[in-house]
């Protein structure tokens, strides 16, 4: 950390710590044929595409609980776009979906509310070590995710 930087820009530790705790189970599942657990590689897939349609809800449920407090939030759009993230999660985690398509729209999910974080929360004055934070969650997550399409599928 820079003598420049600020608190403004310094991740707590709490954040960090538990961010990077929610990263292990992606990693986990995605590294499970090197660990030999005898899972099917399609188990395998059925539970990381089930972690991460629920990350990828909580992910856009910061958007409601900001519209909720920001006063100078576009709150409909907001509140619109809070439950599309919860969306592709279902559809990317339901049962007549082939894991494989869906570990493509988590990724695509994913890469979309990144875009939209870093574009919405520059606008809305959110403090720089949370852009920091979800960039850092993000690319693991994503990183994840690319790395059990190619162990797994």
């Amino acid at each position: 950390m820079s003598l420049s930087e600020t608190s403004e820009s310094r991740i707590p530790v709490a954040a960090l710590v538990t961010g990077l705790g929610g990263l292990v189970p992606f990693w986990a599942l995605a590294l499970s044929p090197l660990a030999e657990l005898d899972f099917a590689p399609v188990i395998s897939l059925f539970i990381l595409n089930t972690y991460g349609a629920v990350i990828l809800s909580f992910v856009g449920a910061i958007w409601w609980g900001l519209a909720v407090t920001l006063p100078n939030a576009p709150r409909s759009a907001m509140f619109c776009w809070s439950v599309v993230p919860a969306l592709i999660g279902w559809v990317a985690a339901a049962p007549i979906m082939p894991a494989d398509i869906g570990l493509l729209i988590l990724m695509a999910g994913f890469a979309i509310q990144w875009l939209l974080d870093i574009t919405m929360f520059g606008r809305l004055g959110i403090p720089v070590w949370v852009i920091k934070l979800r960039t850092i969650l993000t690319l693991g997550v994503l990183g994840a995710l690319v790395c059990a399409w190619w162990l797994l599928v």
